[in-house]
Order: structure tokens, then sequence, then C-alpha cells
């Protein structure tokens, strides 16, 4: 099928291609524009509504808040009273002296709050003192009372208490006196609805108003949505999103203010500049269509002109290649020209195989500079010349030169056996302990059955080298060097220590050891080799401490020849 559609459109006509290409590639952004425009409405209409339910919650706040906050400055008033905890601190009162408690201090203050708060139902003083009740405003604690539900701190903090079973609310405080130890306690009794008057009128908008208690039991809830009354729209908007902005906000006696509207009256007033944008896509669309007609019928003339130009006198196209095949104009274009692409593309590879041929004689040249039969030849006629004059020394120099470099030439093999790449360490160690005047020791502990398998050529001599140039050789102290090669199997790997005693690293050249921050070129040839041959990139590990010396590991898997 998807060959099918590129086959019709590689043959369609130019002008139709134009009117495609250039209507699909309209569309799409003009397409994107009015979505991105209609989400963007969306979103400030939304942060509208989100802004004005805030609005409408601060305003339910401050109104709840006040009346909660005069409630409690009123029993704040009666527990911080002291004329009303010394009076409570007499011990067995009389009939007189309770009389006189009740018709001179209890009854006088709880009135004098009645006057200033009309909408407190009863204030009620709840005792342990062995006194009667009198009416509303004294009872002696007993058990099961309300006072059983409420959780006393030993504080003069006042509490809510709500009682859903009755539909009231409970405002209380405890008094203390140093003089008494009873139980006093200060009861207010509210109604929810003088607490929650006039909370129904705070939006003519569709809207929920929710208020919950630290325990979530609903206080009131209000709703003056009316789904008889929804409009058409509204109530298509209404059966497909039926969530819910919502604001909420905490009281500090931790009740909990939710102001909430439904989306479909925020969609409301969406859907007129949703319409507005819909016509306005129209009309684009419609110009679009125009546009792109007449852009193709007067774009087609210049490049069919431009085609045949091209075809009388060919110029620079080598990045052109034969890849659009089909019968409009662009694929005659093509044709004319490939033929020309292709006669250069055959000049520049002639060229480009000529310097391929120079290339190699010269490297041909440069490796007969370097022949390593001459270089044998040479080192073999050193030998015999120091054997004739009796000098072993140079003799055996010239051996282990010879040595060395038949190894790590290895016939131009880039592997070779760990007994082989070992024997050449050796011989490197060898020739510095000549140069060194033997001024330190080499330890060998490579275990036998390693020696079987194959590793890249040169893997171990660069931190050999690496280890007495940089490290044996700054010992600065009378410590004698000493070079430990080990080798051994972990596993399904291989791995090999150079330890040396010198004058170890700091933690920055340890750092840029193995970058190429550092100077040990050798060191990053070896890494670089061990990346692309065995595609790890942490084989290699540093372990030094300055003025005792360093260590490196190397971790590699297990070949065999």
């Amino acid at each position: 099928m998807k060959n099918k559609i590129r086959s019709v459109f590689q043959n369609l006509s130019f002008q139709r291609k134009i009117i495609v290409i250039s209507f699909v590639a309209s569309l799409f952004p003009l397409l994107l524009l009015t979505f991105f425009s209609i989400g963007i409405i969306q979103h400030f209409i939304v942060e509208r509504e989100k802004s004005n339910n805030q609005d409408n919650l601060t305003s339910t706040y401050q109104q709840i808040n006040l009346r909660l906050t005069t409630y409690e400055e009123a029993i704040s008033f009666l527990t911080s009273s002291q004329f009303l905890v010394d009076e409570l601190a007499i011990e067995n009162p009389s009939n007189f002296e309770q009389y006189d408690l009740y018709t001179n201090t209890i009854v006088p203050l709880f009135q004098s709050i009645y006057s200033q708060q009309e909408t407190i139902a009863n204030i009620t003083l709840y005792t342990s003192i062995n006194l009667y009740d009198h009416g509303k405003y004294v009872k002696k604690i007993i058990p099961g009372d309300i006072t059983s539900h409420f959780k006393l701190n030993n504080t003069t903090n006042s509490s809510y208490f709500v009682d859903t079973d009755n539909n009231q609310i409970y405002l209380y405080s405890q008094l203390f006196s140093a003089k008494n130890k009873d139980t006093n306690i200060i009861v207010f009794q509210l109604s929810p609805e003088a607490i929650f008057d006039n909370l129904e009128n705070i939006s003519n908008e569709p809207y929920q108003l929710t208020i919950t208690d630290a325990e979530q039991k609903n206080l009131f809830q209000f709703s003056n949505e009316r789904p008889e009354q929804l409009g058409v729209l509204s109530r298509i908007f209404q059966r497909f999103n039926q969530s819910q902005i919502q604001n909420k906000k905490q009281l500090k006696n931790s009740w909990e203010i939710t102001f909430s509207r439904p989306m479909y009256s925020v969609y409301n007033g969406i859907f007129l500049l949703v319409s507005a944008a819909g016509f306005i896509f129209l009309f684009a669309i419609l110009m679009l269509s125009l546009s792109i007609i007449g852009l193709s019928k007067t774009v087609v003339a210049p490049i069919q002109k431009l085609a045949d130009q091209m075809n009388d006198s060919p110029e620079n196209t080598l990045n052109l290649k034969p890849t659009y095949q089909s019968n409009d104009e662009i694929g005659k274009l093509y044709q004319s020209f490939y033929q020309m692409i292709h006669q250069i593309q055959e000049l520049i590879n002639k060229v480009y195989k000529s310097e391929i041929k120079q290339q190699k004689h010269e490297l041909r040249a440069l490796q007969a500079q370097i022949n390593p039969h001459f270089f044998y030849n040479s080192l073999s006629l050193i030998n015999n010349k120091a054997l004739l004059t009796g000098n072993q020394e140079i003799s055996e120099m010239a051996q282990l030169l010879s040595q060395f470099y038949r190894l790590s030439l290895n016939n131009g093999k880039s592997r070779l056996s760990i007994a082989k790449e070992l024997e050449l360490t050796i011989t490197y160690a060898k020739i510095q302990l000549k140069m060194h005047n033997y001024s330190f020791d080499l330890d060998i502990d490579v275990d036998e059955e390693i020696k079987q398998y194959e590793i890249i050529t040169l893997l171990i001599q660069p931190f050999v080298e690496n280890a007495i140039f940089h490290g044996i050789d700054h010992i600065e102290d009378q410590r004698r060097g000493k070079l430990t090669i080990r080798g051994k199997l972990l596993d399904n790997y291989l791995q090999f220590e150079i330890s040396d005693n010198g004058r170890g690293m700091t933690a920055n050249q340890l750092e840029n050891i193995l970058t190429h921050q550092g100077k040990h070129y050798g060191i990053q040839n070896v890494k670089q080799r061990i990346s692309l041959y065995y595609g790890i990139q942490d084989a290699i590990v540093y372990d030094s401490t300055l003025n005792i010396g360093t260590t490196v590991r190397i971790t590699l898997p297990k070949y065999t020849k």
C-alpha cells in the first residue's frame, strides 16, 4: 500500500505535486496553531475561573473565620476571667454561696456574651465541683454527657466538637485555678445554620461549597447546580466531562473549605471563542487553497525553463544522484544530468585510485627503510664483533635488542601468546637493568596456566617502561627499586599487575594518566588498542600512593590460540 501511494505520487504532474505538498505542509501548522490557540484560550479561561474560585473561597473563608474568631474571643474572655476563676475556687459551697455564684457571677458574665453574640445557642459551665445544676448555665459533669466527647489537653486553648447526630457544634475550653484542682469547662453550643449563614449566594455560576472538620465529617454542603435548567450545550459538555475545578483552604481549627465549579459551566464560556476560532480556521483553509493553486501555476513554468537551460549547459551538480525516477519535469532533469554526473564520478575514481597506488608505493619505500632483516643483521654483526673483542656486555645487549625487536615485530601479527609477550617484556626489563646498572630488582610471578592464551602485542611492556621511567627512576630516599610483574586467571578473565615502589602519583596525576590530558602516550595507545580489539573501556585500573608506589591492573577476556 505504501509503495502504491509512493508510485502514484511520483507520477503526478509537477503542478499537482506542488498542490499536495503545499497543502499538507501548510495544513499541519494551521491545525497546530488552531489547536494551540484553543488550548491557550481554554487555559486562560480555566485559570480565570480558578482565580474567581479562589476569590469566592477567600470570601467564604473570611466570613467563617470572622465568626469563629468572635466565638473564640468570647470563650477566651470567659476562661481568662480571674474573677470567675476565683469564685469557682470555693470548696463545698453552701446553698447561699451557690446562689450568689449563679446570680452575681456566672449568669451576668454569660448574659453579657449572649447580648453580643446572639447566634450562640447556649453557654454552659460544666464542672466537677459539688454544685447544683442551674438551668442552661451550670451543669455538673456526669458520665455520658457531652463532655465525654471532648479532648481535654489541660490548656486554655479552645477546641471544637461536631455532633453530627444532633446537628450541633460545640466550642469548649477549660478554666484553671491554682487553688482548685476541679475540672471546669465552658461550652458554647453553636448552630451550624448560624455559623454558615449567607453562604448560598457566593456566585451566580453553578458551584458547590463543602465544609468538613478535621475528621472529614460534613459540616456544611451547598450546591446551586440545577440539571433540569441546563441548556443543550451544557448538557453535552456535562455528558463528556464531569470533572470539577476545586479550590481548598483550611481554617486554623483544621476545618477545610472546598469550593468547586463543574467544568461544563466553564466550557460554556469557551464555546463562543472556540466557534470563532473554527470560523477563522475555515477561512484560512479557503485562502490557503486559493494561494496554493495560484502558486502551483506560477512556479511550474520557471522550473520547466530552468530544466531546459540546465539540459543545454550542465554545471556543478556533483551532489546530485539519480534517485528520483518519475515522468514529471524533475525526473527529466535527473535523467539529463545523470550521464554527466556518471562521467565526473569515473574521473574522480581514476584520480582517487592513482593516489592510493602512490601512497602504497610511498609506504613500501618507508618500510624498506626499516627492514627488520637489515636491523637483525646489523645487531648480529655487532654481537660477532663484540665476541671477537671479548666485550661480553655489548654482546649481551645486542642479543637482548635483537630478541626484543624480533618479538615486538611478531612477523606483522597483532596478537601473540602471553608466553611470548612475557618473554618480550622480560627482555626489555633486562635491557633496562643493564642501562640502570642493576639498580632495581625484577620479580616475575605469572601462572603457567595463562601462558597459552593470546593477547594483543606490546600490552605489558609500555606499563613496565612507565614504571621504570616515571616511578623507580624518581625514588628520592635510600630504597632500592623493585619492579613486579604478576599474571593470573580470574574466572573467564586474564589479569596482569605491574607494580613499582617508585614515587607514586598525586590524585590529579592519577586522574589524568588514562586521559588525553596526560603525557603517557604509550599508555594511551594500549588503552585505544584494548578498546578497539576487546570492546571494553575500563580494562586498565591504576592504584597509586605518593612516595610508596604504583600498581596498574589490566583485566582482559581470555583468548586461546
